[in-house]
């Protein structure tokens, strides 16, 4: 009755290094429609045995080029083909226990069935072991009350974790477990309520966090779902255990990662410099360490996101996690270990004018030791905000599913829900702009629709190459890997997602439309 078990069967995993590889010859694609970009299409790509594209064939090739000996074809049947994704913002260790935990946020279903599952899962589970489940708002569910947890079982730790990730509610017993474990559990109101949120909730998460062991078995599971949108290469955003930095490190060595991913490290891993020092420097092949993620506010589903006005719900206006002399100690420790990123979660209006401010104050002092800042959310910048990051050349890293909140927050936000993701007004600014999921879904296909077609409003608009760009060549040039990632051109890796239909055609209605086919450096991983 183990529960922290990782489940066998939730994909079955094909490692990398055994995927259908190329022979040491060259690759026709032929008979497919690739997308360029800017209203151009291809009918066929020639990729060398490296796994990059060698040429692009706007009309058929010569058909003496299939007669070659040294010449394989894949035909595509007509299939669309795009540049493979690449997202910006996701987590791909912190959501691998969904996994293994009771994940309900995808899913449409009652609090009377959720209560009822959480009681069977305590009915298998040892005592004294943990019951989280994930997809609690109550929008969703209604207001629940500690007391109903505690109804669930006064014998286990019950965690319902916020659809946001910046807050959960827990029972009696889960706040007890916690001290246990040395939580400080600062905040009052979680004490008396079982509400916790930001510190409180980080402590929470790291406190009944997975082992390596866990994380080995559960991050590359993760990573198939992603390969299954079309996602090859994917930045994850807050490292918060060295468990799950020994989970990397592992599968770094033994290549059983399917995509490649970039390490954004919290900065409670900076409190040991000694031990966080050899992971920044060793870890190899497919996964890398590049930056700091500093939490300068929450989220405006827990009216913790930092705003000028007091929200029009009467639930406050937020709250500041960090002043400048914070944030300006880690950087300068994170720039020290050789972190050469910093990216600032910022999404009220307040926490995005003090991330700017920072950004101001220190990146000529930092401009040897700290090559990119990135603005993750940056969900209502004034317009001050946006042209300081265009002038210093900041990037802004948001998510285009987060349009969805337009609808879901005027009770909150009134008229201020326009200034959500002003997408059009950053575009034209000149500012970088990469899209990413924050895994609210994950899912590229519907985060553009939600950035052309769907956007409520006009500022939130974006054309649709506009939009693919943002989620294949900009984050790829965040990483400095855009000449050679995130188009399909010559001299590109072959990255490929490929749709039985356009699945960025308005009559499709195509959200959820997922590829037939994945392709990473010319080897196919699914299809």
């Amino acid at each position: 009755m183990d529960s922290s078990a990782v489940p066998s069967l939730y994909f079955t995993f094909i490692p990398y290094s055994y995927g259908i590889n190329l022979p040491s010859m060259h690759t026709l694609f032929s008979n497919g429609k690739f997308y360029l970009g800017r209203g151009q299409w291809a009918q066929a790509v020639l990729v060398g045995d490296n796994g990059v594209i060698t040429d692009v064939f706007i009309r058929p090739p010569d058909p003496l080029l299939l007669k070659k000996s040294d010449i394989q074809q894949v035909n595509l049947g007509g299939y669309f083909v795009f540049p493979a994704f690449e997202d910006a913002h996701n987590h791909p260790a912190a959501r691998a226990r969904t996994l293994y935990e009771l994940d309900f946020r995808k899913k449409d279903i009652s609090w009377h069935e959720v209560k009822k599952m959480m009681e069977e899962k305590a009915a298998e589970t040892w005592p004294n072991q943990w019951i989280v489940c994930h997809g609690w708002s109550d929008a969703r569910w209604g207001t629940i009350t500690q007391d109903e947890l505690d109804r669930i079982s006064s014998d286990h730790g019950v965690m319902l974790v916020h659809v946001s990730y910046h807050g959960a509610l827990m029972n009696k017993k889960a706040l007890a477990m916690l001290k246990e474990k040395g939580a400080s559990l600062r905040h009052q109101t979680a004490q008396e309520t079982g509400r916790v949120t930001e510190e409180n909730f980080d402590e929470a998460m790291v406190a009944t966090a997975g082992t390596a062991e866990q994380y080995q078995h559960a991050i590359p599971a993760f990573a198939r779902m992603l390969l299954s949108k079309g996602i090859v290469t994917t930045h994850d955003m807050n490292i918060t255990t060295f468990a799950q930095l020994d989970a990397y490190a592992q599968l770094a060595r033994s290549h059983t990662l399917p995509i490649s991913i970039t390490l954004y490290l919290n900065p409670r891993l900076l409190n040991d410099p000694e031990k966080i020092a050899p992971y920044i420097k060793n870890m190899s092949g497919d996964i890398s360490i590049a930056g700091l993620k500093l939490f300068l506010d929450g989220a405006i589903g827990t009216s913790t996101a930092a705003v000028s006005h007091p929200y029009h719900d009467d639930t406050g206006s937020g709250t500041l996690r960090m002043d400048f002399s914070a944030c300006a100690a880690l950087i300068k420790k994170g720039a020290s270990l050789g972190l050469r990123h910093i990216a600032m979660h910022c999404i009220g209006d307040r926490a995005v004018d003090l991330a700017v401010g920072i950004f101001e104050r220190l990146q000529d002092e930092y401009r040897h030791d700290i090559t990119t800042w990135r603005f993750e959310h940056f969900e209502v910048p004034s317009e001050r905000a946006i042209r300081a990051l265009a002038d210093r050349g900041g990037i802004a890293s948001m998510q285009p599913n987060f349009n969805w909140d337009v609808a879901h927050y005027y009770n909150r936000l009134g008229n201020d829900v326009k200034r959500i993701n002003p997408f059009r007004h950053i575009q034209d600014a000149g500012v970088t702009l990469a899209f990413g999921s924050d895994d609210m879904p994950s899912g590229p296909v519907e985060g553009i629709h939600w950035a052309t077609t769907d956007a409520p409003y006009n500022n939130q608009r974006l054309t649709l190459d506009e939009a693919i760009d943002a989620y294949t060549t900009a984050p790829a040039r965040i990483l400095g890997m855009d000449r050679v990632r995130g188009k399909i051109a010559k001299g590109y890796e072959a990255n490929f997602a490929i749709f039985e239909k356009n699945p960025f055609n308005t009559a499709s209605d195509a959200k959820e439309y997922l590829p037939k086919e994945v392709w990473r450096r010319g080897a196919k991983l699914i299809g």
